[in-house]
């Protein structure tokens, strides 16, 4: 049985994140600014200090693609601040316990789940904490996991698999996903996939998968930073013999006790409201912004705020609303 010496609940604390790490800097840098003049500085927005790029000596760069949420720096490593800024999206404000959520009481902001393994003694005690929550589900998923052994044989979990069909897979699973719900597909910008290479040949890319033999089921691409192990794809195969096993559920519960047995401080699921991160969070950072927005995007969220309430009324103009946009997309 794995074991830690017995931990009260603690205060978590303002650490320095994966976003603000010279590391993944490097990388955004490489990637989506290629041939500008870049720098590395600690801005001030409100009262908090942000580890942000600079682009041409202007340009404060506070959002692009796969960039979750910004931890504001603790004093001690916060150093000099070189300039003031006026806005950031997704700067943590707050940690609450999961059961606190509640989306009415938040408006406005938005979660990042999380594991804080300090909780828990051992891996089993974790397990209890999951059945305690919804032993229904728990069984279900254990359930599906025998069913998957039974049909395709003994399963091969690797935390990071560096074989050449991990990335292709995934970006092809992942932008599938993407069209079926008519979300953004990311991957038609060729620099998120070049962000992935960079990241696997930077050392930084955590690609963790499931396999049946040489047959990739499903897989995650993240990376673990300072104790933290977190990430930005989640998917697995479309196949729909087997889409009845829940393949993401029996890739994550690998990862999660992989998490506990390497000692991690946190299973962060980052940025996102789904029902699967709250079955296996323990806190939650709330997220929102710093500062003010520019005009132009202020008017546009108070555009859409009005038509939705508008439509709201609506249910038929509402959902054909809907339809063009994915079809749009």
């Amino acid at each position: 049985m794995l074991c830690r010496a017995e931990q009260g609940p603690r205060h978590i604390r303002q650490m320095v994140n994966f976003y603000a790490s010279p590391e993944y800097l490097e990388v955004v840098a490489q990637t989506y600014f290629s041939g500008r003049r870049v720098s590395v500085e600690n801005v001030r927005i409100g009262d908090d200090v942000l580890r942000l790029l600079v682009v041409d000596g202007r340009r404060v760069v506070t959002n692009v693609d796969f960039l979750d949420y910004h931890a504001p720096l603790p004093e001690a490593e916060a150093g000099a601040v070189t300039r003031s800024f006026g806005y950031a999206p997704s700067v943590a404000r707050r940690v609450i316990v999961a059961a606190e959520w509640d989306a009415a009481r938040f408006a406005g902001l938005e979660p990042a789940p999380f594991v804080d393994w300090s909780r828990f003694r051992s891996f089993e005690q974790y397990c209890e904490f999951l059945r305690a929550r919804s032993k229904g589900l728990y069984k279900e998923h254990e359930r599906r996991r025998r069913r998957l052994v039974d049909s395709v044989g003994e399963l091969d979990f690797r935390m990071d698999d560096d074989r050449p069909d991990v990335l292709e897979l995934a970006r092809r699973w992942k932008s599938q996903q993407l069209r079926d719900t008519g979300a953004r597909n990311y991957f038609r910008d060729p620099r998120n996939s070049e962000y992935f290479t960079r990241l696997r040949q930077k050392g930084l890319l955590t690609a963790s998968t499931l396999r049946a033999g040489d047959r990739l089921l499903s897989a995650w691409m993240g990376f673990v930073y300072r104790d933290v192990w977190s990430g930005w794809v989640f998917t697995y195969d479309h196949d729909p013999a087997l889409r009845k096993f829940s393949l993401g559920h029996q890739l994550l519960r690998s990862m999660l006790e992989e998490s506990f047995r390497r000692g991690h401080r946190e299973f962060d699921f980052s940025i996102g409201n789904e029902d699967y991160k709250w079955f296996y969070a323990t806190h939650a950072r709330i997220l929102g912004p710093v500062g003010k927005a520019p005009l132009r995007q202020r008017l546009l969220a108070r555009a859409r705020h009005d038509t939705k309430r508008v439509l709201a009324h609506y249910p038929r103009l509402l959902s054909m609303a809907v339809a063009l946009k994915r079809r749009l997309r």
